[in-house]
């Protein structure tokens, strides 16, 4: 712009606009002159107005654009917050959808094993950090009547035992764990053994059943519905509770003994809602008669 106030162009068009004023001038005291003065100034100005309109238009065009982009903007932020609403509520339905799911199938437990005392429907609150045998804690303790080392069970089987036990919380080892030994019996065969776990197992969502026979009929028999359930015989565990499936079974390292690996009935590693049961029958049987002897 500062070149073109120094430019000769500039200097150019100054003096012809000052001769056609002169020019006017004269013609206005002449008085019989017959240019038309307003012809001359339309003549004048009639590249400014040019300008003008064609400046006017584009700054109108403009303001129409962004008149018509903010409103359009609002109107995909409102569309938007619609979105996020509906899928809050679509996964507060699925939320429900779950828990009323899973609250029947609890229901399912007191109607199959009268014999049990069980709490409402634990949540599970999170898993411990950095353990490998996935323990972790639930939203009920002690003021639901939950006490240490209670069965902790859900409708498809054992999950594990209450180990840490607070007024409103406890955690929970699981059959992952090699901190803990449950007597278990296969439904097909009647082979008894002892079921624990190991990283290596736990790794693969897995554990053990050891203590079996070298000749154990589960080598022969591969049928796939080879459950095996809790005995009870410790006294710590109900009878006949469902615990897992006979995955493969091989000679133990001792050379002794056979051993198999278990998939739990339960998906350990992804649970939402567990109950305990704080009562059934023969619970603590053998503590007991062992006190007497």
């Amino acid at each position: 712009m500062e070149h073109f106030l120094k430019s000769k162009k500039l200097k150019a068009i100054l003096i012809i606009m000052a001769l056609l004023a002169g020019i006017l001038a004269y013609a206005v005291s002449a008085g019989g002159y017959t240019i038309p003065a307003v012809d001359i100034l339309n003549a004048l100005a009639s590249p400014f107005q040019k300008a003008s309109n064609a400046i006017s238009g584009n700054v109108e065009y403009a303001l129409t654009l962004y008149q018509n982009a903010e409103n359009g903007y609002e109107e995909n932020e409102e569309l938007r917050k619609e979105v996020a609403e509906l899928h809050r509520q679509l996964s507060k339905y699925e939320e429900v959808k779950q828990e009323l799911t899973e609250l029947k199938s609890f229901v399912g437990i007191k109607e199959t094993y009268d014999d049990f005392v069980i709490t409402s429907p634990c949540e599970v609150t999170g898993y411990v950090t950095n353990d490998p045998f996935y323990a972790f804690n639930i939203d009920c303790g002690k003021n639901e009547g939950i006490s240490l080392y209670d069965p902790v069970v859900t409708e498809e089987g054992l999950v594990g035992v209450i180990t840490k036990l607070g007024n409103n919380s406890a955690t929970v080892t699981t059959i992952l764990s090699p901190d803990l030994s449950v007597a278990v019996y296969c439904s097909t065969t009647k082979d008894h053994g002892v079921l624990t776990g190991s990283v290596g197992y736990a790794m693969q969502g897995m554990t053990k059943l050891q203590y079996l026979d070298k000749e154990t009929t589960l080598r022969k028999n591969q049928k796939k519905d080879r459950v095996v359930l809790t005995s009870g015989e410790n006294g710590l565990f109900p009878k006949g509770y469902v615990v897992g499936y006979v995955n493969e079974v091989k000679t133990d390292d001792s050379g002794l003994t056979a051993c198999a690996s278990i998939k739990p009935a339960a998906d350990v590693r992804n649970l939402h809602m567990v109950v305990v049961v704080t009562d059934f029958e023969g619970k603590g049987v053998e503590s007991h008669e062992n006190q007497q002897n």
